[in-house]
């Protein structure tokens, strides 16, 4: 196994408490706006999320750095979601309206 460079472990640890304070801070303007709707819509809400992701992504101007990024951002998903999925998040109430399309 080869040993991370150094200054690794420091780099992971700071960006972990960055990712958390960006975390809470965006789940808490999430849930504030949420509740000045009257039946908030979670479409709405993903489709806010992926319009932020790619204007990220845009703002890499190196194609190479930006598809890396991509990368990461792809190969996490999965286990933040297994992550969250243990919390207690509540649950949403989900309404199809003309049912689901295939």
């Amino acid at each position: 196994m080869t040993p991370n460079p150094p200054g690794y472990d420091e780099y992971k640890t700071e960006e972990r408490r960055q990712a958390k304070i960006l975390t809470d801070a965006i789940n808490e303007t999430i849930m504030a706006t949420a509740r000045t709707f009257e039946a908030p819509i979670m479409n709405a809400l993903a489709s806010a999320l992926v319009a932020n992701e790619a204007a990220m992504l845009a703002s890499i101007e190196d194609p190479r750095h930006r598809k890396a990024m991509r990368k990461v951002m792809d190969d996490t998903r999965p286990r933040a979601l297994a992550e969250a999925m243990t919390k207690n998040h509540g649950k949403a109430q989900v309404i199809t309206l003309g049912g689901i399309r295939q």
